[in-house]
């Protein structure tokens, strides 16, 4: 009688370790079934403002690591608009901007130097790093031109 017991304690037991091989069960360990990140959320870092008389563009900006990452997907043609810092809010320290291949070739960048970044005619979108030193902890705002 007590084998009987014994044998059916482990089948018991077993059932578990069925339940685990079953490959229905698999697919949620696989590596590609996890889902997406989440996208960055969206912040407001620098206010921007349009020439008189314009409208200003519309700018996501996200946190990438200690990046600040302007979105300029929206923006095309040619065009000038301006960059400042929230009231109580410094520059961040690092700061690139995502562009639309063909949308424009040039963004030039004025603050407390000058800089014109390239954009590429085709591909996916790019992510233009602006060089440190362009904007001062002092500069009070950032011009963007873009165009050809």
């Amino acid at each position: 009688m007590s084998a009987g017991l014994l044998f059916g304690a482990l089948s018991l037991s077993a059932c578990a370790h069925v339940q685990r091989l079953n490959p229905a069960h698999w697919h949620a360990h696989w590596p590609w079934q996890h889902t997406a990140p989440l996208a960055e959320p969206v912040v407001t870092e620098l206010v921007v403002e349009a020439a008189a008389g314009a409208v200003a563009p519309t700018v996501p900006q996200t946190w990438d690591r200690n990046t600040l990452r302007v979105a300029l997907n929206s923006v095309a043609g040619e065009g000038e608009f301006s960059l400042r810092p929230l009231e109580g809010h410094d520059w961040p320290i690092r700061l690139e901007f995502a562009v639309q291949p063909g949308a424009f070739a040039h963004l030039e960048v004025r603050g407390a130097q000058r800089v014109i970044l390239s954009v590429p005619a085709s591909g996916g979108v790019a992510v233009l790093p602006m060089p440190l030193g362009v904007v001062a902890p002092e500069t009070k705002s950032l011009t963007l031109h873009y165009g050809p």
